[in-house]
C-alpha cells in the first residue's frame, strides 16, 4: 500500500546514522539531523515522491525507501555531514547506470541523490574473482574532472587511522612511502569507487552485481582491486590475490595497495 504523496512511514530502524552524526559532528551533526524533516519534505513535494520506511546501512547518510509517481520504486539517499555528496553525484553521472545505480534525480546543495532501487539488493554470500573482474572495468572509466585524487584520500585515511590509534606511526611511514613509490609509475587515472568491498555490492537482478555507497576518487585501477583484497581475512587475501593475478591484474600493485589499505584499514 502506498503512502499519501509527501508523508513520512514512522521510523522503524535504529537511529544509528543519527548518533553517529551527533557523537561525530556535534553542533553541526545535531543541526543536520534537525533540518532532515524539512527537506525530506520538500524533496518529496518536488520529486513527487510517496516516502517509505528508512534503510538501515551506513552512519553518513539518511537513505530511505521512496515510490515515483508511476509505482515504480527508487531509494532517496541525504548525505549528511562530510558524506561526499557531491563527489558521488559526479560519480553515479558518469557511470550512467553501469555497475552502479542509476541517479534518477540530484541535488547536490541539499545533499540529496533519488537512486533506482537495486533488486533483490542483498549482499552476495560470495564473490568470485571474475566477477570483481567483470565489474571494475564497468567502474573504471575516465575520471571526471574534480574529484579528489586517490593519493590525498589515502593520506588522509592513513592520517586518521593514526589519530584514531588504528595504527602505528612507524606503519603510517612505511605506507605513505609506499605511496609515493606506487604515483611514481601509475597508470593513467581512472574513477574509483574508493571504498571497494562487500558491504557495497549488491546483487541486482539485470546486472549480477552492482556497487553501492562510493567514496568517489580519481587515481590507479589498482586500488579497488586492492580494497577487495584486503576485505577478505587472512588466509583468504592471497587466494583473491592469487585469482586477480590470473585474471590480468597487476600482482605487485594490488598487493602493494593492499598492504596500504591495511594500514589505514
Amino acid at each position: 500500500m502506498m503512502l499519501p504523496m509527501g508523508h513520512r512511514a514512522p521510523e522503524t530502524v535504529e537511529p544509528g546514522f543519527r548518533a553517529f552524526a551527533a557523537r561525530t559532528f556535534g553542533d553541526e551533526g545535531r543541526a543536520w539531523i534537525a533540518s532532515l524533516p524539512e527537506i525530506q519534505d520538500a524533496l518529496a513535494a518536488r520529486w513527487q515522491l510517496d516516502l517509505g520506511p528508512e534503510l538501515p546501512g551506513g552512519l553518513l547518510s539518511c537513505v530511505q525507501e521512496a515510490r515515483l509517481p508511476d509505482g515504480s520504486e527508487a531509494v532517496l539517499k541525504i548525505g549528511g555531514p562530510s558524506s561526499r555528496c557531491r563527489d558521488e553525484i559526479t560519480a553515479l553521472r558518469a557511470w550512467g547506470g553501469t555497475g552502479a545505480p542509476e541517479l534518477l534525480e540530484a541535488d547536490g546543495e541539499l545533499g540529496a541523490m533519488l537512486l533506482e532501487r537495486i533488486r533483490p539488493g542483498t549482499h552476495p554470500p560470495s564473490v568470485t574473482a571474475a566477477e570483481i573482474a567483470s565489474l571494475l572495468p564497468q567502474l573504471h572509466v575516465p575520471a571526471p574532472f574534480g574529484l579528489p585524487p586517490l593519493t590525498a584520500i589515502v593520506q588522509q585515511r592513513i592520517s586518521t587511522a593514526v589519530r584514531d590509534g588504528r595504527t602505528t606511526d612507524p606503519k603510517a611511514r612505511w605506507a605513505l612511502a609506499k605511496v609515493v613509490e606506487l604515483e611514481r609509475d601509475q597508470p593513467p587515472d581512472v574513477l574509483l569507487h574508493g571504498d571497494f568491498d562487500e558491504r557495497n555490492l549488491l546483487v541486482c537482478e539485470r546486472r549480477g552485481l552492482c556497487a553501492i555507497d562510493p567514496l568517489p576518487c580519481a587515481g590507479d585501477p589498482a586500488y579497488d582491486a586492492a580494497y577487495w583484497v584486503h576485505g577478505n581475512r587472512r588466509p583468504g587475501r592471497r587466494a583473491r590475490l592469487d585469482a586477480l593475478v590470473e585474471l590480468g591484474f597487476d600482482r605487485a600493485r594490488v598487493r602493494d595497495w593492499a598492504a596500504v589499505v591495511g594500514v589505514h584499514g
